[in-house]
Parts: structure tokens; C-alpha cells; sequence
């Protein structure tokens, strides 16, 4: 394993963005992806497949008969942190996370003074879909307020669709998916036929689709179970792409990978009564992105010095450190972002629980949102029909 870092200047899913913009005479002032220059449809469907990190689908996929139709795969980078909500927020959005401000599932607010489950813009524990609007705050105030790529297409006189799973409505969705009309799938199957028939009238058709993910977070990326799931995933697709309408680009790609983690390998931090007694709030982000808000700045390297007692191989950065990371930040993601970040280097996770008795999240085998090669490099295919 190897750390990768995100490739902004051309090679990374904000780019992917910025190049689905042109397309759709969209301005966005980040360059665009340096290997995009084979569309040659008069509309695009997106498939984001959750979880399908270029590593593994490269060791499981390279000569399979299941995956021939993908063609040649390129390889881009994934934001940091490089977790769903953060990346489809970039995707919409077209500004990196440093802007955005989501940055991981699970962020500070200082002004509803909780932490929020950035998914479901709930506040945590519960992370209930919508409270965060319920009680009053909008969160394009929160996070941010400019507009989306969808919005921006639609003026310019270009229709679009986003088909979602049925049930995650709501939350993130209501943030990121302004502009364009979402529709709500049970299957693959109903996904795909949903997409043919709305690309007859649209521009741009999205298909976000989370099975490999949340497989890979119950076996692990390097189960069977989940070579399985790849390999009949891609091969359900490659045959229902074929019946797609003539001069449609399918462009394929994903949010992140996955690394493997034993169960030697999570880190409880409830007990580590040093490092959270100087804190102001609960640890927060990700088990493999961990950001910490002191209670004190000059504790900083007391808290390092906690940390390395660990014996794992981490990176533990200022939050001045992470910046170019994020793509820079603004001034408000710079309030509600960890004075320090932690980043593992090796198979570690890093789990608080926010209810003791659940523990859902220590039994993953499969986790993200750090910067190894498995985590960030993801895949871009692009098929011309």
C-alpha cells in the first residue's frame, strides 16, 4: 500500500466534475479531467458505483469476460477525505471539500453546537434524516450555498435526472441534487431501465448505486463475497447498458476503495481517557480521517505525543497542514474542522462510539476516507454507444 494523494490539477473526481460542466456549458473554474476528450455522445450517464476502488476491481477484474465492456480503465484520485458524502457533494457541487465543507460523515457544527451525520444531516447520535432543517437550520447556510451543477445546467437550457436507492431521500440529497429531479430505484434492474428511459430527455442522467460498498464494510474488500458481488455487478450492467439509447456516453467511476481491517486492528478510542479529556467535543469525521477539536490549543503535542503511544502508523496533521488536501478551505470550513487530523498508514480505524451499545461501525471489515493507494485510487471508464 502505497499513500496517494488527490490529483486536483487534472486527475481527480473534482475534475470529473469540472468536465461534466463544460459539457454542459457549465463555467467552473477547476481544470478539467486531463483524459475526458473521449465523449462523443449527446448525453452522459453517470454510474457512480460506491465503494469500487481501482485496486481491487484491477485484481479481481483485469482478464475477466464480466468486465470486458468497460474497455480501457483509467485511473483518478478520490478527494480527501475520501468518503461518500464528501465526494458526491464534490460531484454536485464542482468545488472541492476544503469549500464544500463536508468533510466526512460526521462533522462539527458549531452552530446548532452538535455533531451532524453529514449523510442524513442529523443530529448525532441518532443522525435522524432532516432534523438539521427540522430545528431551523438550512444547511446551504451551514455548508455551502452555491448553486449546483444541475441548477447551473438547467439554465443553460439542460435537463437532468438523479436515480438514487430508494429510502436516502432527504438529508444530503436535499443539498446536493437542487436542480434536477430525483427518482428513487428498488434494483439495479428498475435503475438502469429507469436511466434508458430518462435519457431520451435528458442531458445528464446520474445513477448512484452503494451495493459493492456496503458489502465490502460486512466482508471486507478482500472476501469472496465481495469478488462475487463485483464481478455479477459489472456483468448485470454490461449486459443492461447494451440497450441504452444510441449516442449516449456511459461514464463509469466511483467515490472511493476500501482496505481490509482485522479486528486487531480497531482502535477503541472511548478508552483513551488522555485523549479525550482534552477535547471540546467527541471525536469526529472518520475512523480513517479522525479529526480532533481541543479544548486547548497548547495541548496539541500532548495529544500527539497520546496518539504515537499507540504503536500504529499514523499521520497526525495540523489542521494548517491538511489544507492543500482539501483543495484550500474557506473560512468557515476552517471553524468547524479538527485542529489536528489523523490519518493511518496502515489497516488501522480509529472508532469512537457515540452509543455504547452499538457497535455497528468496530465490526466493519472493510473501512475508508484515509489516503492509501486502496482508499483513494478510484476508476474511470468511459463507453461510447
Amino acid at each position: 500500500m502505497s499513500v496517494v494523494k488527490p490529483d486536483y490539477s487534472g486527475g481527480s473526481l473534482l475534475n470529473l466534475s469540472s468536465s461534466i460542466c463544460d459539457f454542459l456549458g457549465v463555467k467552473n473554474q477547476h481544470p478539467r479531467l486531463r483524459s475526458i476528450d473521449g465523449v462523443q455522445g449527446r448525453r452522459i450517464l453517470l454510474l457512480l458505483i460506491d465503494g469500487l476502488g481501482y485496486v481491487h476491481l484491477k485484481r479481481y477484474c483485469s482478464n475477466c469476460e464480466e468486465a470486458k465492456w468497460l474497455g480501457n480503465v483509467e485511473e483518478l484520485t478520490s478527494v480527501f477525505p475520501s468518503v461518500t458524502s464528501t465526494v458526491l457533494t464534490t460531484l454536485s457541487m464542482g468545488v472541492p471539500p476544503g469549500v464544500h465543507g463536508v468533510l466526512g460523515t460526521v462533522m462539527y457544527v458549531k452552530e446548532a453546537g452538535s455533531l451532524v451525520n453529514t449523510l442524513t444531516m442529523g443530529l448525532m447520535p441518532d443522525g435522524r434524516r432532516g432534523e438539521l432543517r427540522d430545528i431551523g437550520y438550512d444547511p446551504r447556510v451551514i455548508f455551502y450555498g452555491g448553486s449546483t451543477i444541475f441548477e447551473e445546467a438547467k439554465l443553460n437550457g439542460y435537463n437532468s435526472l438523479v436515480i438514487t436507492p430508494k429510502g436516502i431521500s432527504g438529508g444530503l440529497s436535499d443539498l446536493i441534487y437542487r436542480g434536477t429531479e430525483v427518482k428513487e430505484y428498488v434494483s439495479v434492474y428498475d435503475a438502469l431501465v429507469l436511466a434508458s428511459r430518462a435519457l431520451e430527455n435528458n442531458t445528464l442522467v446520474y445513477v448512484y448505486i452503494p451495493t459493492l460498498d456496503s458489502i465490502q464494510h460486512e466482508y471486507g474488500p478482500e472476501s469472496e463475497e465481495y469478488r462475487v458481488a463485483l464481478i455479477e455487478l459489472l456483468n448485470t450492467l454490461g449486459r443492461l447498458i447494451r440497450h441504452l439509447p444510441q449516442s449516449t456516453t456511459v461514464v463509469l467511476t466511483a467515490d472511493h476503495g476500501q482496505v481490509q481491517v482485522g479486528q486487531g486492528d480497531v482502535v477503541n478510542l472511548r478508552v483513551m481517557t488522555r485523549l479525550l479529556d482534552s477535547l471540546s467535543v467527541a471525536p469526529y469525521g472518520e475512523p480513517r480521517a479522525l479529526q480532533l477539536k481541543l479544548s486547548d490549543k497548547s495541548l496539541k503535542n500532548e495529544v500527539k505525543d497520546a496518539l504515537s503511544s499507540m504503536g500504529r502508523k499514523l499521520l497526525i496533521y495540523d489542521s494548517s497542514e491538511v489544507k492543500e488536501l482539501l483543495g484550500g478551505v474557506t473560512e468557515y470550513t476552517e471553524q468547524r474542522m479538527g485542529d489536528l487530523w489523523v490519518i493511518p498508514l496502515d489497516t488501522t480505524a480509529l472508532i469512537y462510539l457515540y452509543r455504547l451499545n452499538d457497535d455497528k461501525v468496530a465490526k466493519f471489515k472493510g473501512h475508508h476516507a484515509g489516503l492509501l493507494d486502496y482508499e483513494m485510487k478510484v476508476p474511470l471508464s468511459i463507453i461510447n454507444l
